[in-house]
């Protein structure tokens, strides 16, 4: 008797937790050309083949140049692109794009799509993912 309670106990447990858990996928890149270094990072959280929630975070450092220049370009980014979080960071700009509703980077909220299709779409744009 007590071993059918153990595995109707696990089933339910599985049932619970198992089959719609949120994954979160976690993709980084890195380029480094002319006068900048810019590092990405894509944090997309997968539920029920279902996007649930994305941001995008993009580091762009500068080799050369003034606090000043960094700053106008900070400034032009907010005013064009209301949408980002635009804070200066040692050398440069962080930019962060949060979604939970549309799309962006080409990735629709409500397209049907696996954890592992994800991580091979962005794998193939030459992110490294975890």
């Amino acid at each position: 008797m007590k071993k059918s309670y153990i595995i109707l106990l696990l089933v339910l447990v599985i049932m619970l937790t198992g089959c719609s858990d949120t994954k979160k996928l976690t993709c980084k890149s890195f380029e480094n050309k002319n006068d900048m270094q810019t590092d990405s990072i894509i944090e997309i959280k997968v539920k029920d083949n279902q996007v649930s929630n994305m941001k995008f975070t993009v580091d762009m450092k500068f080799k050369e140049g003034n606090q000043q220049d960094i700053q106008s370009m900070a400034d032009s980014i907010k005013t064009s692109k209301p949408y980002m979080d635009v804070t200066l960071i040692d050398g440069g700009i962080r930019l962060v794009t949060t979604d939970d509703k549309d799309s962006f980077i080409g990735i629709k909220m409500d397209q049907e799509i696996t954890y592992n299709e994800l991580k091979e779409v962005l794998e193939l744009q030459e992110y490294v993912c975890e």
